[in-house]
């Protein structure tokens, strides 16, 4: 749709096509034709109008983690999910074997408090949780940048909204067991089995969370 909104056919102000017709063009349905003209908004392209329709703001759009964080859809969760697939098994395949007593201690209790969340059944956070045991490892890790990308992923991932119907038990357990024996990977410094139980917290993040994908 940004290529659309690029490609010369329309000019600042102009009125786009209706949901039903952006469908059509795509191939795709009216409510993922409401999702993307949504983030196109809060991503600076387009203004929508109640009642009126939506109308092209600019040929550029703005892409900041301000923007970021007021997203609340699927797409969205799906897309913080990504970046953290990105960079979960490379950060713990580069800092297993090298955390020192308290290092380990602050992870124990990051994974604990994953556990606690889905005790409660708290499906909106255990993804913030789950952002935060690897921004433990980043700052053990002293990388800053890498620090401060986990903590803006996890100021956007704490609004974010999922799609899920509930906390399946199987669902859940696999969740947790993965979680677990990566902090003993860790712990034990296995680097090969770290990095494989990064990949697989993150794909049982997202069965939980998104099971649509």
């Amino acid at each position: 749709m940004v290529d659309m909104l690029n490609g010369g056919a329309f000019s600042i102000g102009d009125k786009l096509p209706g949901e039903r017709r952006l469908a059509t063009m795509f191939d795709t349905s009216r409510n993922t034709v409401r999702e993307a003209l949504c983030n196109l908004e809060s991503m600076g392209y387009l203004e929508i109008r109640e009642k009126s329709g939506c109308y092209l703001k600019s040929l550029e759009g703005r892409l900041n983690w301000e923007s970021l964080r007021v997203r609340t859809n699927a797409t969205a969760f799906r897309q913080v999910i990504e970046a953290l697939s990105m960079i979960a098994p490379g950060l713990a395949r580069s800092q297993a074997g090298k955390l020192s007593a308290p290092d380990i201690a602050r992870l124990e209790q990051a994974t604990s408090d994953i556990g606690q969340t889905i005790v409660n059944s708290d499906l909106p956070t255990i993804g913030h949780r789950f952002i935060y045991f690897y921004l433990a490892l980043a700052e053990i890790a002293s990388n800053d940048y890498l620090t401060l990308f986990l903590k803006e992923l996890g100021m956007a991932s704490a609004t974010l909204s999922n799609s899920g119907g509930g906390l399946a038990e199987v669902q859940v357990d696999s969740l947790f067991a993965y979680h677990v024996e990566l902090f003993n990977a860790l712990k034990g410094g296995q680097a090969d089995s770290a990095e494989q139980l990064a990949k697989e917290c993150v794909q049982a993040l997202r069965r939980l969370v998104l099971p649509e994908y």
